[in-house]
């Protein structure tokens, strides 16, 4: 008896390191991304994405490694608040170690539109300089060259109907939106993967997007297990991906909502890194 429950201890004192380990470890998810509207003077221009935050606090050290990847500006995809625990100071507390590595740029997630309190995050971004791109098109210059940045609202917001309505008028919208970006390699920042047929129909050379939290439990040689919105054994889940010219990059999230617990799957800081033709 006393072999077993020694036993017993040591599996749950590793099970609960492992569970730690798993939800606190960051790790770095690196892409290069090549396109001839790419700009020779923004070769080597660097990207780091955040999603999917959900109000988790890693206590400075997600900003000390965003730091030490020397981003030339950052981009949040939604959900940098939790509906089920919101605290915009943690959100705020974060903005504030972010703001002097690099410009940072936001746009909202699912979680975001279910909460009053979004009106009082939206200016407390706002205060701290961050471009809330609720629907913009912003250029990037750098040695006379431009690119452009487009962000979305999450297709929650957008009328009252069911899920399946409201992403035909985001669809609408994104098309006319995306008439802005011209010419010019285009960034899409829009929370969910599932929607590229749409990114891929409205021209964007390349999407930025969260919302599926890697699966949330990911297995060796199988990948992602459910996420929202795609169900079981989902299409997109992290990584890159690749429609009619459409680069994709769906970030596997950082922090956790409704399930407490990432298994295999550590939160995700996404760098991606543009290659000049």
């Amino acid at each position: 008896m006393k072999i077993f429950l020694i036993c017993a201890c040591t599996v749950a004192i590793a099970g609960s390191a492992y569970l730690w380990w798993g939800n606190n470890a960051l790790t770095v998810s690196r892409y290069e991304i090549s396109n001839p509207k790419i700009p020779s003077e923004f070769g080597g221009f660097r990207i780091v994405q955040l999603s999917d935050v959900h109000n988790k606090d890693f206590g400075g050290k997600l900003s000390e490694k965003v730091k030490s990847l020397a981003p030339d500006i950052i981009v949040i995809t939604g959900d940098l608040i939790d509906s089920r625990k919101t605290d915009v100071s943690v959100a705020e507390k974060l903005i504030k170690e972010l703001k002097p590595i690099a410009p940072v740029y936001y746009i909202t997630g699912n979680h975001e539109s279910r909460i009053g309190e979004y009106f009082g995050l939206r200016k407390v971004l706002e205060e701290n300089g961050v471009e809330i791109l609720d629907g913009k098109t912003v250029g990037i210059e750098k040695n006379n060259a431009e690119i452009t940045l487009t962000g979305i609202d999450d297709a929650t917001f957008f009328g009252s109907g069911e899920l399946s309505e409201k992403v035909t008028v985001f669809a609408r919208e994104l098309k006319g939106l995306a008439k802005e970006k011209g010419e010019n390699f285009g960034i899409l920042l829009s929370h969910r993967p599932e929607l590229i047929d749409i990114y891929a129909d409205c021209g964007f050379d390349l999407a930025f997007t969260g919302h599926a939290h890697g699966g949330q439990i990911r297995l060796p040689f199988v990948g992602g297990i459910l996420t929202p919105n795609q169900g079981f054994f989902p299409e997109y889940d992290a990584g890159k991906y690749e429609k009619n010219g459409t680069a994709m990059l769906v970030s596997r999230g950082l922090g956790n909502s409704l399930f407490p617990f990432r298994v295999g799957n550590r939160p995700d800081i996404v760098l991606c890194e543009l290659v000049g033709e």
